[in-house]
C-alpha cells in the first residue's frame, strides 16, 4: 500500500499557528469549523496539540526547551481563557522562577472552595483563598509568594531549593519576609512545615537553577556550607575581581574554589555578553589561570556531576572540602 502524502498546511491556518508563535504563544481558537481543521491537521502529523484546543507546528515544538513550551501554552490558555489565575509551577515559570522539567506536566490553575471547576486531562486544579493575584506579561497569576509556596510544596528537596532560592532573587524579597508571608498561610494545607524549611535554607546569591540543585546535593552529603559568589582578586594586575559560583574557606586557611559548568555561561547572552563561545573560553582559561595565582584549588564540575550524589561526594573529599555536617531532616526526605 503506497504512503500517504501528508499534505502542507493550507497558507491561511500556517500563517495564524506562525503569528502566534512570533507572540511566544502556541495557537487556540473558540472558532468550531477552524478547530476541526486544526484537529485533522494534528491527526495527519502536521500539528501538535498538547491540550484541547491548544496548536503547535512540530518544528517550532522541537526548537523550544520545556520551559518554554509550558509557557507557550499557558499564554495560549490565558487568552483563551483570560479569567483564569495560573498557579503553583505554571505560574513559577510565569514568574521567571527556576523550574525543573520534571515538574512540567500538566498546566496548573487556581480556583475557589466554592467554584465548579474540576480537574481534567492536562489541568489540575488548585484551591487558592485568600491570595492577591498578579498579572504578569498579560497572565493571572498567585502571587509571587503564594507561587513559590505551592511550587515548593509539591518539589523534591533539590528542584525546591530551586524554586526558594529564585523566588528571593528574581521577587526581590527577604528570606524571613517570604518566610513570615508563606507562615500566614492555612496550617493545615498539605507539606507547608516542608516548604517553610526548604524556604529557611534559600539564599539569593545563587544564580542558576543549578548552582541550586548542586547546593542542595552538597547539603544531602553533609558537606561543609559553601559561601556563595565569592569575589577573588586579580594576581597579576590587581584591577579585576572574579567571582567563583562556592567557595570554602578550609581550616588551614586555604581556599576551595568551586565552579559549575553548564551550557547557559557559554550560550546565554546575558553572561557571553556578546562574545562567540572561542572568546567566551578563551576567556574562561585567563579567568581560571589568574584565580589559581590565589592558591585556590579550582574544583570545576558540570550539573550531570552535581546530581549525582556519589560522584559529587568523590569529589568534595579530593578537594579536602569537609564533611559531617549535620543534615536538615527536609533534606534526608528528598
Amino acid at each position: 500500500m503506497p504512503e500517504r502524502r501528508i499534505r502542507p498546511l493550507r497558507h491561511d491556518l500556517l500563517a495564524q499557528v506562525r503569528e502566534a508563535h512570533d507572540e511566544k504563544r502556541f495557537f487556540t481558537t473558540t472558532n468550531k469549523v477552524l478547530a476541526k481543521r486544526l484537529h485533522r491537521a494534528v491527526h495527519a502529523g502536521k500539528l501538535i496539540s498538547p491540550l484541547p484546543q491548544v496548536y503547535a507546528l512540530p518544528s517550532h515544538w522541537m526548537d523550544l526547551k520545556a520551559g518554554e513550551r509550558h509557557l507557550y501554552t499557558v499564554r495560549a490558555l490565558a487568552t483563551l481563557h483570560p479569567d483564569w489565575t495560573f498557579c503553583s509551577v505554571s505560574a513559577a515559570v510565569v514568574h521567571g522562577l527556576s523550574v525543573s522539567y520534571q515538574l512540567l506536566g500538566n498546566v496548573h490553575v487556581a480556583t475557589t472552595r466554592h467554584a465548579h471547576s474540576a480537574s481534567r486531562a492536562g489541568i489540575t486544579r488548585h484551591i487558592v483563598d485568600h491570595d492577591e493575584f498578579r498579572e504578569v506579561d498579560g497572565i493571572r497569576v498567585t502571587s509571587m509568594s503564594r507561587t513559590a509556596f505551592d511550587a515548593i510544596r509539591d518539589a523534591g528537596f533539590r528542584s525546591g531549593l530551586a524554586l526558594a532560592d529564585s523566588a528571593l532573587r528574581v521577587g526581590g524579597m527577604k528570606q524571613e519576609q517570604l518566610m513570615m508571608t508563606c507562615g500566614r498561610f492555612d496550617p493545615h494545607i498539605r507539606n507547608k512545615q516542608r516548604a517553610l524549611e526548604i524556604i529557611a535554607l534559600a539564599d539569593p546569591r545563587a544564580e542558576s537553577g543549578g548552582e541550586s540543585v548542586a547546593r542542595a546535593v552538597m547539603i544531602e552529603l553533609g558537606a561543609m556550607p559553601p559561601m556563595l559568589q565569592v569575589l577573588v582578586g586579580d594576581q597579576v594586575d590587581h584591577m579585576e575581581e572574579y567571582r567563583a559560583d562556592f567557595g570554602w574557606h578550609l581550616p588551614d586557611d586555604s581556599w576551595v574554589l568551586g565552579e559549575l559548568d553548564g551550557h547557559e555561561k557559554y550560550t546565554n547572552p546575558i553572561t557571553t555578553k556578546g562574545r562567540n563561545m572561542v572568546q567566551v573560553l578563551a576567556d574562561e582559561r585567563i579567568r581560571e589561570s589568574r584565580v589559581s595565582a590565589s592558591g585556590a584549588k579550582i574544583m570545576r564540575f558540570s550539573f550531570a556531576e552535581a546530581v549525582k550524589s556519589k560522584r559529587m561526594l568523590h569529589l568534595l573529599r579530593a578537594y579536602g572540602v569537609p564533611l559531617g555536617y549535620p543534615i536538615p531532616e527536609v533534606a534526608l526526605a528528598g
